[in-house]
This record gives structure tokens, sequence and C-alpha cells, in this order.
């Protein structure tokens, strides 16, 4: 590993003392059933398929929250090919090699070899993807969920981006560059504070740093890099009740009461959301609600129903929930539930 990567190269597997530790080992097996149910946890639920004569995986996974990111450090042990990433999940990734080179296809045709040190980004909720390992492959992850990305891009353009600059797939980085010592921070920062970078203000900072590095490499990717919009900043009372949103979103709050809880009028709030988001409180609202409780139910421990974890979000009406939710995510909430229990 080279000296400047030298945080990057112990990232999940030391403590701030430089001891070895298993404080964010989630994985270790041979056995595919074990690996599928944490990738579909900590990426989405995937295909893989092993490529070569060795069939028989080997792989570790480590993982830690920064923010509203994911970083993992991943390999499966042999040369594999992962595809079909579920749409449903609304995943991101930023891929960096720091073994043997992957390929990444975005289209039957195109593909991009990543070196050590080389990153590659994709919205797989979006975009076609898939990706070929190396035997000796070993990857630094950052994944996120789409919304997140939206709503910062958002928040520092004044307006949504052009819906074609999620499809784009960008290669970038290297050894030298400015997003490899973005990361080498950041992995400094798990190491050394991993409580304040999943959960404080340290994390939401991280959060925000990465993010916009990654936002800026997919506007170079459409050509963007030189222009200089200038930002058409939502009223202050439009974040403050995307906050209130997020806060109570388990109570299921009316748009009268999210109105009066930051001392605006319904119509005003309503106009100024559609002019500025592109969609309504209530949608913002329902998408928060419906994202929550598949999370819940990806995470719920044996003996919880789909009823119990949808009341807590205040679903009453469980059939049409269900029906909702299987036309949101393409799988029934019972299915989501079954998806990670033992086999």
């Amino acid at each position: 590993m080279p000296p400047g990567m030298s945080a990057m190269g112990r990232v999940l597997t030391v403590d701030a003392q430089g001891q070895p530790t298993d404080r964010h080992l989630l994985v270790a097996s041979d056995r595919w059933e074990d690996i599928e149910a944490f990738t579909d946890t900590v990426y989405a639920p995937l295909t893989v398929r092993p490529l070569g004569r060795e069939r028989k995986p080997h792989s570790v996974l480590r993982a830690a929250a920064i923010g509203g990111f994911t970083l993992s450090r991943f390999s499966y042990g042999i040369a594999v090919k992962v595809s079909e990433l579920s749409p449903e999940s609304g995943i991101g990734i930023v891929l960096t090699t720091i073994g043997e080179p992957a390929r990444h296809w975005s289209s039957n045709s195109r593909f991009d070899d990543t070196a050590f040190g080389e990153s590659f980004l994709v919205d797989a909720s979006l975009a076609e993807y898939r990706v070929e390992f190396q035997p000796d492959h070993q990857q630094i992850n950052l994944s996120f969920q789409h919304d997140m990305l939206a709503d910062l891009y958002g928040r520092w353009y004044g307006a949504p981006p052009d819906p074609r600059m999620w499809k784009q797939t960008v290669k970038f980085g290297g050894l030298q560059s400015s997003w490899m010592a973005l990361l080498e921070y950041a992995s400094r920062c798990v190491i050394d504070m991993p409580e304040e970078a999943e959960n404080g203000p340290l994390g939401k900072h991280l959060e925000e740093l990465l993010g916009m590095h990654l936002l800026m490499q997919w506007r170079q990717g459409m050509g963007l890099e030189h222009s200089r919009p200038v930002p058409r900043l939502a009223p202050v009372y439009v974040r403050r009740a995307e906050e209130f949103i997020c806060a109570h979103a388990h109570e299921a709050p009316t748009l009268t009461a999210i109105a009066a809880a930051i001392g605006v009028s319904v119509r005003s709030l309503n106009r100024t959301f559609q002019e500025f988001r592109g969609y309504t409180p209530m949608d913002f609202l329902r998408e928060k609600r419906y994202r929550a409780v598949r999370a819940a139910l990806m995470a719920a421990p044996m003996g919880h129903t789909v009823a119990a974890v949808a009341s807590l979000w205040g679903f009453t009406n469980l059939g049409l929930f269900a029906v909702n939710y299987k036309r949101k995510f393409g799988e029934s909430p019972s299915q989501t539930l079954r998806r990670l229990r033992p086999r």
C-alpha cells in the first residue's frame, strides 16, 4: 500500500491504537447464502456468478457508516461477475480498487477498467451496470441512497439536475487525486473516531464533502464542469419543513400540522415545495415513510411481523400499504422481511 494511502489501506481493520479489530466485520465466510444476506443489506439485492475454476468464495465484508454513506471493505476471494443490482433499492455506489483491477460494464459493449487507486461511480438504481472482479480483488466502497445525493444537489444548486446525469457512469480518481486524499481523510476519521463519524456532526460534515465531490464528478461527466449556475436557494422554511418531516415521519403528520409547526400557510408551503423541489411536502413524507419501513423490515429481528413494523410508521391500512409497497420496490413487504432470514 503506497504511503499516501496508509489509513485507507487499514480502514475497518484496525482501531485508533493501530490494533486489529473485528468491530466492523460483518461476514467472513465461504457460504454463498451468508454473503448474500449481508450484501443485500449493505449494497442491494444482486446476482453473483463465479468466473474461472474456483467456485467456492472466501469472502470478507467489513462496513461502517459515515453519515448517510456506508463505507465498506469487500472481497469475494475468487473471480466473480456481479450483475442485476436491484434498481428498487435506490442505491448508488463508488467502488475504489485497492487490489487487482476490476472491469466495470455500463453496456454490453462499453467497459472501464479500474487499476489500483482508481474509482468508478454509478447510480445502480438508474444506470445499467455490472462488474467483473479478478481473484485477488479488494474494494473500498461507498454506497448511498440516490435520494440523499438528489437532495444535496437541490440544496446546493437550487433545482434538480438533468435526469440524464444519474445515468452517467464515471471513472475517476487515481493515487494522486483529490478524491483519494478525501478518502484517506475519511478513513482516518473512521479509524480514530468511529462513533463521531457514524452519528455525530463529523459524519454529516464528511457526508457533505463526499457527496459534493461525487456530484461534481457527475457534473463533469455531463460537460458542466465550467458552468457556474446561480443557485436558486429555497426559502429557509422549506428546509425546516424537511427536517420536521424527517423527525416526525413515523407519526405521519398532516400537511396542516407540518405548516403549523414551521409557521407558514399550507398554500405557501405546498407552492414553494413544488417550485423549488419539484414535488409536494406529502410526496416527500410518503417517500421517507416507505423507505423507513423497508429499512426496518430488512433489519427486523426474528419474530417481527410486517404489521408490527408498518404500524410503527403510521400505516394502518395494511392492504393498501402492501399494494403501494410492491409497486414502489418490486416485491411485497413479506418478501423483504423473509429475504434476510436464515435459510
